[in-house]
């Protein structure tokens, strides 16, 4: 009989089904602030699950379905296959080593030939979740960015930027110049816009190189693209630059229109209500006073 761990990522309440719910947990230490307790996550019928992720299965290419991508990301290659009933495939390579997975059309019950015999894995799991979260809340207004994410008093900035052009850096010094901020989140937080058009930024298990796995979330002040220049300087983007701005950081499977257009709506529905600029500086104090003022406008 299968066993289900329970984990709230951005207000939504995910599963992850096993054989041995003891190494689902050891398997993704990572994921320990957001568990919920199994008689919590069931009470009173329990809630609607945004998707339980079954592991152990077989799952193998069905005939019917065509590949759509196949792409490297992080050392990892992806291969997609779909069919015409909206079923989607993905198998993940690392090594000599791979795994599959396999989605329903809604991405209600994922499942996996992951294991969970050996720390290896870890990263196939992690990745599968990864995928499976940002493809099945999608649909509820909610976006997977990559960005590093400061955080005080309730309000957060979110620092944009290709790899290397010191997200974490700033992130950095503001933790050395600004009292009481905190890093939320250094990689892939989560961007929600609720049904009062709130933006709110969410803490996820997903945080980069930097260990920081908050279960705790703020108000989105504004977004901050980052260019490296020998002066500091700070420019408010037109509605055209910022949607590009988000869409070139946005999490998404660019293959699967139902998905790109999701996130198209929910990049403009968050448009409305919270400005991009670009920041064009020096890694030093005056370039974080220049951020420091968007916090509270």
């Amino acid at each position: 009989m299968k066993q289900r761990v329970y984990y709230r990522i951005a207000g939504f309440l995910i599963a992850v089904e096993s054989d041995d719910a003891k190494k689902t947990e050891r398997l993704l230490p990572n994921f320990a602030p957001f568990r919920v307790k199994n008689e919590e996550a069931t009470c009173k019928g329990g809630e609607n699950l945004l998707f339980c992720l079954s592991c152990n299965e077989s799952v193998y290419v069905m005939k019917d379905m065509t590949i759509a991508d196949d792409f490297r990301w992080n050392g990892i290659r992806y291969e997609v296959y779909r069919n015409v009933e909206g079923e989607q495939l993905i198998r993940m390579r690392k090594n000599d080593n791979c795994r599959l997975l396999h989605a329903d059309k809604g991405w209600k019950l994922p499942v996996t030939d992951v294991t969970l015999k050996g720390e290896t894995e870890n990263e196939f799991l992690n990745n599968f979740l990864i995928v499976s979260f940002g493809m099945a809340s999608a649909l509820f207004s909610t976006l997977k960015l990559h960005a590093s994410v400061i955080e005080k008093e309730g309000r957060a900035l979110l620092f944009l930027g290709k790899s290397g052009t010191g997200k974490s850096t700033h992130s950095r010094l503001w933790q050395q110049y600004v009292p009481g901020c905190s890093l939320l989140n250094d990689d892939e937080p989560v961007v929600r816009v609720n049904e009062r058009d709130e933006v709110t930024v969410y803490g996820t298990p997903w945080s980069g190189k930097t260990p920081c796995y908050r279960n705790e979330k703020a108000r989105v002040a504004a977004f901050v693209l980052l260019h490296q220049s020998p002066e500091n300087r700070l420019t408010k983007l037109s509605a055209k630059e910022a949607f590009f701005t988000l869409f070139a950081s946005s999490s998404m499977m660019r293959s699967d229109v139902h998905h790109k257009n999701a996130v198209f709506a929910t990049l403009a529905a968050i448009l409305e209500h919270v400005p991009v600029y670009r920041l064009d500086c020096r890694p030093d104090r005056e370039a974080v006073s220049l951020t420091e003022s968007l916090l509270f406008l």
